[in-house]
């Protein structure tokens, strides 16, 4: 079972460029905080994930505690709760709010220049978004990822809101794969044509996803999370097994027995690494997979409960509340009405 593609084919990421942004010397913007990226760049959504291309120049990235960190040509930066952040030509330079700045056209990709005339600056800037905002991923991940191709390799850091996550890692791939695709991406963004905005989410989606990979590939010995379950032979035996059988009548003994551990031993080592029991991370992927069917089909509340593992409706419906905040009718009209007033009436702009 392929758990990473089936969480982002039901969460449905989707991909955009909405700025590429040429900054002259001297110069400083600070980011939106996270709690109004979904507001201004995707009514609607509940994740965003921000990204930035260094496309020509350099500059200094700082948030939180986390010391300014050089940024060059060629470097990709990917906030993964999209942290508040300032890039800066130097030190000294007060930030300007993004928002001051910056009114995109809907559907359109802006070009955003800014600053005193100086050494010039380029990036593309985009953004990932869902549907449904999948915790366990989103919250395992480092608050950034920084992808640099330097003499000849692809190196990954990572960092928290207060320094490193680890040591830098360089990952045993030909980096002009990655090179081709940025550079395919940036191209799409200068030249726009049938098909572009498909293009762009696309290439976007498969950045984004290849960072994930690298990240699980890299998991560190003691570290906890998603990804470190997914790496770990028998929490992510038991992961597997819960995905690809979401409506089964699961029992942490069953799960053990398959995954070749004691019941014990894998009700600890699963909450250990992923943060929650097998059983409530189980009700909390339903949920997901029920909210997927509640927006895109017209079945029946019992089909759906059965279809996720609820034998009636009443049961379903006890859970979705529970866990959702909503009864599942209630949410379905929300959403359908919600996604309603998108179409009607897109908003006349945004702002990272």
């Amino acid at each position: 079972m392929d758990i990473l593609s089936d969480v982002l084919r039901v969460v449905r990421l989707s991909g955009a460029i909405h700025f590429c942004a040429e900054f002259t010397e001297p110069w400083a913007i600070l980011t939106s905080p996270p709690e109004m990226l979904t507001v201004r760049l995707v009514p609607g959504a509940e994740a965003v994930i921000p990204f930035h291309i260094a496309t020509g120049g350099r500059c200094w990235l700082s948030w939180g505690k986390v010391e300014p960190i050089g940024i060059e040509a060629g470097d990709v930066l990917v906030f993964a709760r999209g942290a508040q952040h300032v890039l800066a030509s130097g030190p000294g330079v007060t930030p300007v709010p993004i928002k001051d700045i910056y009114r995109p056209v809907p559907e359109q990709i802006t070009v955003l220049r800014h600053g005193g005339g100086g050494e010039e600056s380029h990036f593309v800037c985009g953004f990932l978004h869902s549907d449904q905002r999948f915790g366990p991923l989103l919250d395992a991940m480092p608050a950034l990822a920084c992808v640099r191709v330097r003499d000849g390799t692809i190196r990954l850091e990572t960092f928290t809101d207060t320094g490193r996550y680890a040591e830098p890692i360089v990952l045993e791939q030909d980096p002009q794969w990655w090179t081709a695709s940025i550079d395919h991406l940036v191209g799409e963004t200068a030249k726009p044509g049938p098909g572009n905005r498909a293009v762009l989410a696309r290439l976007s989606e498969l950045l984004f996803t290849e960072v994930v990979r690298w990240l699980l590939t890299s998991v560190g010995e003691g570290r906890r999370g998603w990804l470190a379950g997914l790496a770990d032979p028998h929490v992510g035996r038991a992961l597997n097994l819960l995905h690809a059988e979401p409506a089964r009548a699961w029992t942490v003994a069953e799960l053990a027995r398959q995954a070749g551990l004691s019941r014990a031993a894998l009700a600890k080592h699963f909450v250990e690494l992923v943060g929650e029991t097998p059983m409530q991370y189980l009700a909390g992927w339903r949920m997901h997979l029920a909210r997927r069917e509640l927006r895109d089909s017209t079945l029946g509340l019992a089909e759906i409960g059965a279809r996720v593992g609820y034998e009636s409706e009443a049961a379903f419906s006890r859970a979705f509340r529970r866990l959702v905040g909503a009864p599942p009718a209630s949410w379905r009209q929300a959403n359908l009405l919600s996604a309603s007033a998108h179409r009607v009436d897109e908003p006349a702009g945004h702002s990272a």
